[in-house]
């Protein structure tokens, strides 16, 4: 019995581990002594993402500070296809090339961004796909928005949907950078899936606009993130759940925001005066242009001679007042008084010594 004991403990361990979840990754509370190096291995390691199953990348768009791993391996890249799609759509129409009224896939252009970029409907967005030509003429397209050269850019990512976070990333920027041309479509990216994928992570104080997917495992965002500094943010997931990529935005807003640097005072402007101000025109003269005063010399004017009035008439004469105690005493009164002190005093002294007797 003994026997069997042991290795059935064993096995009791091995399969808790194996159901229980990992413990929920804490996000520092203090970034100060951090960089996002040692954040993202720390939140790797909590999670076990690795190079097969993570990929992101993150942007600054105020100071500049980028961080990525695996940013260039290709992987399935879901309904986030629909971002750099739509993106080539608005271009062509701004540009003249087709019209919005336009039918494409049974509905109108204009319809079809809604569907896409609010709904990530499948049927139109696949319509606008293959109205561009062949599916290897679409990511030929698509690469306008890409950075990466011939070489980085793996066979794969020209026959199937497979993108990297590389490439999503260069297309947030191309859409941040030019973001008034592109109001519509930001537009639909902030009213798509509210609560979910990135806006799960994110305070609700902050708009993201973002293009997510979903696929056989594959749980994938992009986006722009509206912080103070705001930040691009693509990330993506193979078989470790929705919960990292919810995780990931929330981690990298934290971050952001304890590093966004307060903004400077704003210099004093020329602010329009109200009406019926006066403004008046001093010339300035220079100090050392400024004559020294003269001495001015004036001589005091002489003494009037007492006016004498004159005397009232005798039926103006009014009864003399009471006098008034002066205010300073003689000085023979003070004198008096201390003298009387002096004397009372002797006497009660002597007093004093004859009872004692």
């Amino acid at each position: 019995m003994k026997r069997l004991l042991v290795p059935i403990i064993a096995l009791f361990l091995l399969l808790t581990t194996l159901i229980l979840p990992a413990a929920a990754y804490e996000i520092p509370e203090d970034f100060s002594d951090l960089t996002l190096e040692d954040v993202m291995a720390d939140f790797m390691g909590d999670w076990g993402l690795n190079s097969e199953n993570f990929a992101v990348s993150y942007y600054n768009t105020v100071t500049g500070e980028s961080y990525a791993f695996n940013d260039t391996h290709m992987m399935v890249a879901a309904s986030t296809f629909k971002l750099p799609l739509n993106l080539y759509y608005y271009e062509m129409e701004a540009a003249g090339e087709i019209s919005s009224d336009t039918y494409i896939g049974g509905t109108t252009l204009s319809n079809a961004h809604y569907q896409s970029l609010v709904y990530s409907n499948n049927e139109v967005s696949i319509g606008l796909l293959y109205n561009l030509g062949d599916f290897r003429t679409y990511k030929n397209l698509m690469r306008k928005y890409f950075t990466m050269t011939d070489e980085e850019i793996e066979y794969i990512y020209y026959v199937d949907n497979y993108y990297c976070t590389r490439m999503m990333l260069d297309a947030l920027t191309y859409l941040y950078d030019n973001s008034a041309d592109f109001e519509e479509m930001l537009g639909y990216m902030k009213e798509a899936q509210p609560g979910e994928y990135f806006k799960a992570g994110v305070p609700e104080e902050y708009e993201v606009a973002h293009k997510y997917g979903w696929f056989e495992g594959a749980v994938n965002d992009v986006g722009i993130i509206y912080t103070p500094e705001p930040f691009l943010l693509a990330v993506y997931t193979q078989d470790v759940g929705t919960d990292v990529v919810v995780e990931a935005a929330s981690l990298f807003t934290a971050y952001n925001l304890a590093n966004t640097q307060p903004e400077e005072p704003a210099e004093p402007t020329e602010s329009e005066d109200p009406e019926g101000t006066i403004h008046l025109e001093i010339e300035e003269v220079p100090l050392e242009e400024i004559p020294a005063p003269e001495e001015i010399v004036t001589e005091p004017e002489p003494e009037a001679p007492p006016v004498e009035e004159p005397a009232p008439a005798p039926e103006e004469v009014t009864a003399p007042e009471e006098a008034t105690v002066p205010s300073t005493l003689p000085w023979w009164i003070p004198a008096a008084g201390g003298l009387v002190l002096v004397l009372l005093l002797a006497c009660i002294i002597g007093l004093c010594r004859r009872r004692h007797r």
